[in-house]
Protein backbone atom coordinates (compact mmCIF):
# COMPACT_ATOMS: atom_id res chain seq x y z
CA UNK A 1 0.00 0.00 0.00
CA UNK A 2 1.53 3.25 -1.11
CA UNK A 3 2.07 5.99 1.48
CA UNK A 4 0.35 8.82 1.91
CA UNK A 5 2.42 12.29 1.11
CA UNK A 6 1.30 15.16 3.23
CA UNK A 7 0.04 18.37 2.43
CA UNK A 8 2.36 20.83 1.38
CA UNK A 9 0.52 23.61 0.60
CA UNK A 10 -0.30 24.22 4.23
CA UNK A 11 1.93 22.90 6.66
CA UNK A 12 1.09 23.16 10.65
CA UNK A 13 2.80 21.34 13.40
CA UNK A 14 0.40 19.47 15.41
CA UNK A 15 2.51 17.49 17.53
CA UNK A 16 2.85 20.08 20.55
CA UNK A 17 -0.81 20.28 21.03
CA UNK A 18 -1.58 16.60 20.03
CA UNK A 19 1.29 16.07 23.15
CA UNK A 20 -0.86 18.30 25.43
CA UNK A 21 -3.56 16.91 24.68
CA UNK A 22 -2.57 13.19 25.14
CA UNK A 23 -0.88 14.34 28.73
CA UNK A 24 -4.23 16.11 29.88
CA UNK A 25 -6.21 12.66 28.85
CA UNK A 26 -3.66 10.81 30.84
CA UNK A 27 -3.32 12.93 33.73
CA UNK A 28 -4.92 11.70 37.26
CA UNK A 29 -6.91 14.76 37.79
CA UNK A 30 -8.96 14.04 33.93
CA UNK A 31 -10.09 11.08 35.14
CA UNK A 32 -10.83 11.72 38.78
CA UNK A 33 -13.09 13.97 38.55
CA UNK A 34 -15.77 11.74 36.43
CA UNK A 35 -14.76 8.55 38.23
CA UNK A 36 -16.34 8.96 41.63
CA UNK A 37 -20.10 7.90 42.97
CA UNK A 38 -22.32 7.79 45.83
CA UNK A 39 -24.82 4.64 45.66
CA UNK A 40 -27.12 2.91 47.69
CA UNK A 41 -25.41 -0.34 49.17
CA UNK A 42 -27.42 -3.89 48.76
CA UNK A 43 -27.20 -4.29 52.48
CA UNK A 44 -29.17 -0.63 52.82
CA UNK A 45 -25.58 1.32 53.42
CA UNK A 46 -24.03 4.05 51.09
CA UNK A 47 -21.36 3.37 48.56
CA UNK A 48 -18.73 5.74 48.08
CA UNK A 49 -15.77 5.45 45.62
CA UNK A 50 -14.34 8.05 46.95
CA UNK A 51 -14.14 6.40 51.16
CA UNK A 52 -11.67 3.70 49.05
CA UNK A 53 -9.23 6.24 47.94
CA UNK A 54 -5.47 5.26 48.87
CA UNK A 55 -5.79 1.61 47.56
CA UNK A 56 -6.98 0.58 44.18
CA UNK A 57 -10.31 -0.39 43.24
CA UNK A 58 -12.33 -2.64 40.57
CA UNK A 59 -15.35 -1.05 39.97
CA UNK A 60 -17.24 -4.01 38.29
CA UNK A 61 -20.75 -3.37 36.58
CA UNK A 62 -23.05 -6.69 36.40
CA UNK A 63 -26.84 -8.01 35.96
CA UNK A 64 -28.35 -11.00 37.10
CA UNK A 65 -29.49 -11.46 33.93
CA UNK A 66 -26.13 -11.54 32.53
CA UNK A 67 -24.56 -15.52 32.70
CA UNK A 68 -21.13 -13.75 31.68
CA UNK A 69 -21.65 -11.49 34.88
CA UNK A 70 -22.44 -14.46 37.45
CA UNK A 71 -19.72 -16.13 35.45
CA UNK A 72 -16.78 -13.69 36.58
CA UNK A 73 -18.41 -12.86 40.10
CA UNK A 74 -16.98 -15.92 42.02
CA UNK A 75 -13.48 -14.41 40.13
CA UNK A 76 -14.29 -11.31 41.54
CA UNK A 77 -14.74 -12.61 45.35
CA UNK A 78 -11.35 -14.86 44.78
CA UNK A 79 -9.74 -11.87 43.51
CA UNK A 80 -11.20 -9.68 46.42
CA UNK A 81 -10.11 -12.23 49.07
CA UNK A 82 -6.72 -12.52 47.40
CA UNK A 83 -5.73 -8.87 47.18
CA UNK A 84 -7.98 -7.22 49.74
CA UNK A 85 -4.72 -5.22 52.00
CA UNK A 86 -3.94 -3.45 48.55
CA UNK A 87 -7.71 -3.92 46.33
CA UNK A 88 -11.22 -3.54 46.80
CA UNK A 89 -14.10 -4.75 44.17
CA UNK A 90 -17.13 -3.31 44.16
CA UNK A 91 -19.37 -4.35 42.28
CA UNK A 92 -22.11 -2.38 40.29
CA UNK A 93 -25.78 -3.86 39.93
CA UNK A 94 -27.32 -2.09 36.78
CA UNK A 95 -30.36 -2.99 36.66
CA UNK A 96 -34.03 -1.66 38.14
CA UNK A 97 -35.13 -4.89 40.11
CA UNK A 98 -35.91 -5.27 43.81
CA UNK A 99 -32.80 -4.72 46.27
CA UNK A 100 -33.99 -8.55 47.70
CA UNK A 101 -33.39 -9.81 44.33
CA UNK A 102 -30.00 -9.06 43.70
CA UNK A 103 -29.38 -10.07 47.50
CA UNK A 104 -30.46 -13.40 47.04
CA UNK A 105 -27.76 -13.15 43.89
CA UNK A 106 -25.30 -12.21 46.72
CA UNK A 107 -25.64 -14.34 48.64
CA UNK A 108 -26.09 -17.47 46.75
CA UNK A 109 -22.29 -16.56 45.52
CA UNK A 110 -21.17 -15.48 49.22
CA UNK A 111 -20.06 -12.36 48.14
CA UNK A 112 -18.58 -10.23 50.57
CA UNK A 113 -16.89 -7.18 48.84
CA UNK A 114 -19.85 -4.37 48.10
CA UNK A 115 -22.81 -4.28 46.19
CA UNK A 116 -23.86 -0.78 45.18
CA UNK A 117 -27.71 -0.61 43.17
CA UNK A 118 -27.38 1.92 39.90
CA UNK A 119 -31.30 0.95 39.39
CA UNK A 120 -30.30 0.92 35.71
CA UNK A 121 -29.20 4.22 35.44
CA UNK A 122 -25.11 5.62 34.14
CA UNK A 123 -23.16 6.70 35.96
CA UNK A 124 -20.89 9.97 34.72
CA UNK A 125 -17.42 8.89 34.74
CA UNK A 126 -18.28 5.34 34.09
CA UNK A 127 -18.95 4.58 29.90
CA UNK A 128 -20.20 1.26 30.21
CA UNK A 129 -20.64 -0.43 26.21
CA UNK A 130 -22.06 -3.56 27.41
CA UNK A 131 -22.07 -5.97 30.42
CA UNK A 132 -19.94 -7.11 32.26
CA UNK A 133 -17.64 -4.16 32.44
CA UNK A 134 -14.89 -3.71 34.82
CA UNK A 135 -13.61 -0.11 35.71
CA UNK A 136 -9.75 0.00 37.58
CA UNK A 137 -9.09 3.22 39.49
CA UNK A 138 -6.05 3.84 41.10
CA UNK A 139 -5.56 5.16 44.60
CA UNK A 140 -5.28 8.39 43.62
CA UNK A 141 -8.99 7.98 42.18
CA UNK A 142 -8.02 8.07 38.52
CA UNK A 143 -9.78 5.62 36.16
CA UNK A 144 -6.67 4.11 34.56
CA UNK A 145 -8.17 1.03 32.68
CA UNK A 146 -11.49 -0.23 31.32
CA UNK A 147 -12.31 -3.83 30.36
CA UNK A 148 -15.31 -4.95 28.57
CA UNK A 149 -16.59 -8.83 28.89
CA UNK A 150 -15.80 -11.20 31.55
CA UNK A 151 -12.48 -11.23 33.58
CA UNK A 152 -10.74 -13.59 35.85
CA UNK A 153 -8.96 -13.28 39.47
CA UNK A 154 -5.70 -13.47 37.79
CA UNK A 155 -6.24 -11.50 34.96
CA UNK A 156 -6.96 -8.34 37.37
CA UNK A 157 -3.90 -9.69 39.85
CA UNK A 158 -1.71 -9.08 36.43
CA UNK A 159 -2.82 -5.92 35.36
CA UNK A 160 -2.72 -4.92 39.15
CA UNK A 161 1.30 -5.81 38.86
CA UNK A 162 1.93 -3.70 35.47
CA UNK A 163 0.24 -0.47 36.69
CA UNK A 164 2.09 -0.59 39.64
CA UNK A 165 5.12 -1.44 38.39
CA UNK A 166 4.75 0.98 35.35
CA UNK A 167 3.42 4.50 37.48
CA UNK A 168 3.78 3.50 41.27
CA UNK A 169 0.38 2.55 43.60
CA UNK A 170 0.39 5.78 43.97
CA UNK A 171 -0.74 6.78 40.61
Amino acid sequence: MPAIAPCRSYRTDFRPALLLLALLALSPLAHAQGADFTLPGVDGQPVRLADFRGRWVIVNFWATWCTPCLLELPELQAFHEQHHERATVIGVNFEDIAPSEIRAVVERLALTFPIALSGGEPLPGFELKGLPTTFLISPAGALVDTHLGTVNAAMLAERLAELESAGGSSR
